[in-house]
């Protein structure tokens, strides 16, 4: 009896324990983001490499929020050639889409927020262009070899009056989310080979 009451105690130890990940009410809204497609092109002075980047959100906090996708989403990309390298390339950009004109201050949110429960996410895909020097580096290009590229998303565009005015009227939908959120930097390579295309 000895021996069995051991063997299971053994058994239990060796298991491995999973437990459900808790919820993170200091920084509720996650940020990832992925290379799914790329264009390589050559321009007039600098080759062109345009990166098809999925945004992915997920809310891992505990209470439903609410996040902007409207049409003056801002974000800033980053790119260096190493992890303890300076930034090469640091733009701001906008993304353009066909979304209807915003009207922010109505007493419900709009088709310009998207209500994230927790544990559900959100996504959407941005195209980030960057100059390959084909010979020394200018500013803003980069050269060939590997690299890493972050996505700062801005959350709100309006003051920061408006925001809390709106997180009021709204909470019971959930929490208006206002600040910027960085994506885990992403590793991405640009290879020896010429483009194929003239750029248009």
């Amino acid at each position: 009896m000895k021996t069995l009451y051991l063997a299971v105690m053994l058994l239990l130890l060796l298991v491995p324990c999973t437990r459900a990940a808790e919820p993170d009410d200091q920084h509720p809204l996650q940020l990832t983001a992925e290379v799914v497609g790329s264009r390589y092109c050559a321009g007039d002075r600098v080759n062109i490499l345009q990166l098809t980047v999925r945004l992915r959100y997920q809310n891992v906090g505990s209470q439903k929020l609410l996040v902007y996708r409207g049409k003056n989403l801002f974000y800033q990309t980053r790119i260096r050639g190493g992890a303890e390298k300076p930034y090469e390339v640091v733009v701001t950009n906008s993304r353009y889409n066909d979304a209807e004109a915003e009207t922010l201050g109505e007493r419900k949110p709009g088709s310009a927020f998207v209500t994230l429960r927790p544990g559900a996410t959100y996504e959407t895909e941005i195209v980030v262009g960057v100059g390959v020097a084909r010979g020394a580096r200018g500013a803003n290009t980069i050269l060939q070899g590997e690299h890493t590229l972050q996505v700062i998303t801005s959350s709100w565009y309006e003051s920061r009056k408006l925001a809390e005015e709106l997180r009021e009227r709204w909470r019971g939908a959930g929490l208006l989310w206002i600040d910027p959120v960085a994506a885990r930097p992403l590793n991405f390579a640009v290879g020896s080979e010429a483009p194929a295309a003239a750029c248009r």
